[in-house]
């Protein structure tokens, strides 16, 4: 074998882990709705969720930001309480979180 088939196995051997990784770092619509149940759930029971699977992109503070809308209903002190949320699909963390509507 010589050194030059050597050095092109282990390139394209990096270059798959690579992408792997890469494509393990973000999360599915299920995990990021999971991820925002739990974080209520701390607060108290949750009434209904709901996610789009669709990705979108919005803008904060002149970062572009690429996750899944949703959204919580909870009851609290007898009032409904509609919550809309966006969460980043490749941290997870809840980029934002808005009160809609108490019913």
């Amino acid at each position: 074998m010589k050194w030059t088939q050597l050095i092109a196995g282990a390139a394209v051997g990096f270059a798959s882990a690579y992408i792997l990784q890469k494509r393990k770092s973000s999360i599915s619509s299920s995990e990021a709705l999971t991820i925002v149940k739990s974080a209520f759930k701390q607060n108290g029971a949750i009434d209904g969720s709901w996610i789009e699977t669709t990705t979108k992109v919005i803008q904060k503070h002149g970062l572009s930001f690429y996750g899944y809308t949703g959204g919580i209903i909870r009851t609290r002190d007898a009032k409904q309480e509609h919550y809309e949320f966006f969460i980043d699909k490749k941290s997870g963390s809840i980029i934002e979180l808005t009160l809609n509507a108490s019913v």
